[in-house]
C-alpha cells in the first residue's frame, strides 16, 4: 500500500495535485487529505470520495490539530506540503506554523514505530523568487522586484525550509524543494506541460494544474531529487491572470512600505 498525504487540499495546489493522483498509476494508492473545510473541497472535486482507483481518506481539520495531522500523515511514504498563502502579510507564519506542527506529528510517529519508522518525502511549495540558481524570462529584475516586495512571505517560507533541512539531517525526513514561478488559473484542470530545471532560464508563469503534476513526479523520482531545490518551468501556453497577481504584488508593496 502507497500512502500519499496532501496537507491542504482546496487550494490551487493542493486540488492540482489531488487531481494527479487520482488519475495516476500508482498502484494500492491510499490518499489522505487534511482540510479545513470537507465540504470545499468535495464542491471543487465532487467525485473524490467515490473514485476507484483509489482509497481517499478525509481528515476536516486545521493542521494544529495534532490527532488528525499524525493520523494524516501516519504510515505515508510521501506528504505534500499544500497549505499556504499568496498574500504577503506581516507576520505570517503560515509555512512556519506548518513546519513545527508536521516535524512534531513525524518525531511522535518515528517513537511510536520505532525501527519501523519509514522516513517519508516532504514535497515543499516554495517559490522560484527565492532560487539564485534560475533566471526569469524575459526580465530578471522582475524576481529580485518580488524578492523586495514579498519578503514577508519569502521569510516564512525560508524559514520553514530550514527546519525541513534540519529534520532531514537527522533523518526525520527526505525534503525536496518545489519552485514554481508566478503561478496562474488556481481552478483549471488543464496541464500544458512543464519541466524540472536546478538551473538556467524559466518561463516567469506556470499552470496550477503543471505544478500539480510536477510535485507527483518529483515524489516519485526522490532517489534523484531527495535533499535538492528543483524549479519547474513552463513548457506550454498559459492562462494569464495579470489582474489577481498585481494585487497579490500591490498588497505585499503596501506591507513593505508600511510603518511597523
Amino acid at each position: 500500500m502507497s500512502i500519499h498525504a496532501v496537507l491542504g487540499g482546496t487550494g490551487g495546489t493542493g486540488s492540482a495535485v489531488l487531481r494527479c493522483l487520482l488519475s495516476s498509476q500508482i498502484p494500492d494508492l491510499t490518499i489522505n487529505v487534511l482540510v479545513r473545510t470537507k465540504s470545499k473541497l468535495l464542491k471543487a472535486i465532487p467525485k473524490l470520495e467515490s473514485i476507484s482507483s483509489a482509497i481517499v481518506n478525509i481528515f476536516e481539520a486545521p493542521i494544529t490539530n495534532e490527532d488528525a495531522l499524525q493520523a494524516c500523515v501516519s504510515g505515508a511514504s510521501t506528504i505534500y506540503l499544500c497549505i499556504g498563502t499568496n498574500n504577503a502579510t506581516r507576520n505570517n507564519d503560515i509555512a512556519v506554523t506548518t513546519a513545527t506542527r508536521l516535524l512534531a506529528a513525524l518525531e511522535y510517529s518515528r517513537k511510536v514505530h520505532g525501527p519501523e519508522y519509514k522516513v517519508p518525502v516532504i514535497l515543499f511549495n516554495r517559490s522560484m523568487g527565492l532560487n539564485s540558481d534560475i533566471k526569469f524570462l524575459p526580465a530578471d529584475f522582475v524576481k529580485r522586484f518580488t524578492q523586495w516586495a514579498m519578503w514577508c512571505l519569502f521569510e516564512d517560507l525560508l524559514k520553514a525550509a530550514e527546519l525541513y533541512a534540519k529534520a532531514e539531517g537527522h533523518g526525520l525526513l527526505t525534503f525536496i524543494t518545489a519552485d514554481p514561478p508566478a503561478m496562474m488559473a488556481a481552478n483549471g484542470t488543464e496541464a500544458t506541460g512543464y519541466k524540472l530545471i536546478q538551473r538556467g532560464k524559466a518561463a516567469p508563469t506556470l499552470n496550477y494544474a503543471d505544478f500539480g503534476r510536477a510535485m507527483v513526479e518529483l515524489g516519485q523520482r526522490r532517489e534523484e531529487f531527495g535533499g535538492k531545490i528543483v524549479g519547474v518551468s513552463a513548457t506550454g501556453a498559459v492562462r494569464l491572470e495579470v489582474l489577481v497577481n498585481l494585487q497579490r504584488l500591490l498588497l505585499g508593496l503596501k506591507t513593505r512600505l508600511m510603518p511597523f
